[in-house]
């Protein structure tokens, strides 16, 4: 064999080692906590705990249900409905320490419970009449990223749910990822089978609650999903704009390819923010993995964009150890994503952003360094205007 091809081969398995590795860490137990009941504290006492539910949309396949509830695998299945439950409970001694360190620390347990609704049509009505008791009345739809089995999707959909409070309703769309670091072609090609389907999604809410009630949320991979289905229903000549706020998160999208995509986007949209970062482990990996910088890179390879909104953090630090899931992890970050969603103000009108100036286009870094980290189960809060 060659010694060039086994070079490109050899930097090929590095780069997927080093993916695997860090995108590991991530998703297993060293801050996920998952299915991890509540235990006795000192004296006895049970910790607190709450439990926060969240709607679900899935187009998994169904791999089991029993009393205790349902799983899902990683097969493309049909569309599913159901609402999972998280149960927050802080770790006795870890909880404490966590709020006196500048850095994040798991302080809490969490167990997840899915439970399956047959009935799509209550489904829908539930959802409506939960929206429509929410300050705002908004729905936002998450869309997880690569690498995620839906028991730790949930666990993101609910730490967003608990944070925004009952300011609006948090929705889960799932796609089937695998959660194995090493299939990262296999999870691109589930995301892209699944853009009709969430095209359709995002019809469904149109009709139901109205596009500028409704907000997506995707991060990393799952950009890939909302911004083909976005064009999708372009192409099939919806109505604009479908959605109100559409914001990426960490995207794992090929920066350039996006700046062409955006005159197309934002017709269908009221306003695009981007979320980006330089100390974004993953998204080094997926650089050296794809040879071009992605979207959600920040610092020297921040891409502002005409009509998009860049928020940088990088000078927020990376405050967890991939810093790619800052926008639920980080205090400020998750303080600047709650007054968009709920006020819907502009970046150059939200306190803790700084303006700057790239190639002659405006992008906003945010400013400081992370607060005293809040106690378990107290998350900041945005203010309604």
């Amino acid at each position: 064999m060659a010694r060039g091809t086994i070079a490109v081969r050899a930097v090929g398995l590095l780069a997927s080692g080093l993916l695997a590795g860090l995108i590991l860490l991530g998703s297993t137990g060293l801050w996920a906590a998952g299915g991890v009941g509540t235990g006795p504290e000192a004296g006895g006492q049970e910790a607190p705990s709450l439990t926060v539910g969240v709607p679900y949309l899935t187009n998994r396949t169904l791999a089991g249900s029993e009393a205790n509830g349902v799983s899902y695998g990683a097969g493309r299945g049909t569309p599913r409905f159901g609402r999972c439950e998280v149960q927050f409970a802080p770790i006795p001694v870890v909880a404490e320490l966590a709020a006196s360190v500048p850095f994040y620390v798991p302080s809490e347990t969490k167990r997840v419970r899915l439970d399956e609704q047959p009935d799509e049509s209550a489904f829908w009505d539930d959802l409506v009449t939960t929206v429509a008791q929410t300050r705002t009345g908004a729905l936002v739809l998450f869309i997880h990223g690569y690498s995620n089995e839906l028991e730790r999707a949930c666990r993101m959909a609910a730490e967003l749910q608990r944070a925004l409070d009952g300011d609006a309703v948090v929705l889960l769309l799932s796609w089937p990822s695998s959660g194995r670091p090493l299939e990262y072609a296999r999870d691109q090609a589930a995301v892209e089978w699944s853009v009709p389907w969430i095209a359709e999604t995002l019809a469904a809410l149109g009709r139901r609650l109205g596009p500028d009630k409704t907000h997506v949320l995707a991060h990393s991979l799952g950009s890939r999903g909302i911004i083909f289905a976005l064009h999708w229903l372009a192409a099939g000549q919806v109505g604009a704009p479908a959605i109100a706020e559409l914001v990426l998160l960490a995207p794992d999208f090929d920066a350039q390819a996006f700046a062409a995509h955006v005159p197309r986007l934002l017709p269908m949209v009221r306003a695009i923010t981007v979320y980006a970062s330089e100390n974004d482990a993953p998204l080094k990996v997926s650089q050296q993995l794809h040879g071009l910088p992605r979207l959600g890179q920040g610092g020297e390879l921040r891409t502002p964009i005409a009509g998009v909104e860049t928020v940088d953090v990088t000078p927020a630090m990376r405050y967890q150890v991939l810093g790619h899931e800052y926008f639920y992890r980080h205090p400020l970050v998750l303080a600047d994503l709650q007054r968009l969603l709920v006020s819907g103000a502009r970046a150059g009108a939200r306190p803790g952003l700084r303006a700057g100036e790239q190639e002659g286009l405006p992008y906003w870094e945010i400013r400081g360094t992370p607060p005293d980290r809040p106690a378990a189960g107290d998350r900041p809060r945005a203010q309604t205007p």
